[in-house]
């Protein structure tokens, strides 16, 4: 249509899209349901001098009622346990194509677990890992991203 012809029309009004439907946030049973598969988990600790940035390390976990249970060897991560340290663990499960997914994140100290040493879990890295650490379930968070939030 000419430009002349157009100009007093109304133009359409683009669609809206519909509301991203809300995170949501996961109650402690439903992260624990999720803990308990197990699988590949993000340790977060800080470093021996407490100045520097947080160390991540991949770890294999399980979970036992009152903590994750972490197979470990001589390093940072027996270290931090042996001294209490405060930690964070993170596992998570996405969709990158659907960009959907879920987190749980696990807040306590670590600890050595001498008593529990008889537990079958196995390490994620190679080499002699003959110690079992745990950390403490002192705050367990975790959310999840429903259909039609991602990419907008």
């Amino acid at each position: 249509m000419p430009f002349a012809l157009t100009r007093g029309m109304a133009r359409p009004t683009p669609t809206p899209e519909p509301p991203a439907p809300p995170i949501e946030a996961l109650d402690v049973d439903e992260c624990r349901r999720l803990l308990r598969e197990g699988g590949v988990g993000r340790l977060a600790m800080q470093g021996e001098r407490g100045d520097q940035a947080p160390e991540l390390r991949p770890v294999n976990f399980a979970l036992r009622n009152d903590a994750l249970l972490i197979r470990t060897g001589d390093g940072s991560i027996l270290d931090a346990a042996r001294e209490g340290r405060a930690a964070s663990f993170e596992i998570d499960g996405i969709d990158p194509f659907e960009h959907t997914g879920w987190s749980v994140i696990v807040v306590g100290r670590l600890c050595e677990r001498v008593s529990d040493s008889h537990v079958a879990l196995r390490a994620w890295a190679s080499g002699r890992k003959d110690k079992l650490v745990g950390l403490s379930l002192d705050r367990v968070t975790g959310i999840r991203i429903p259909p039609g939030r991602g990419n907008r």
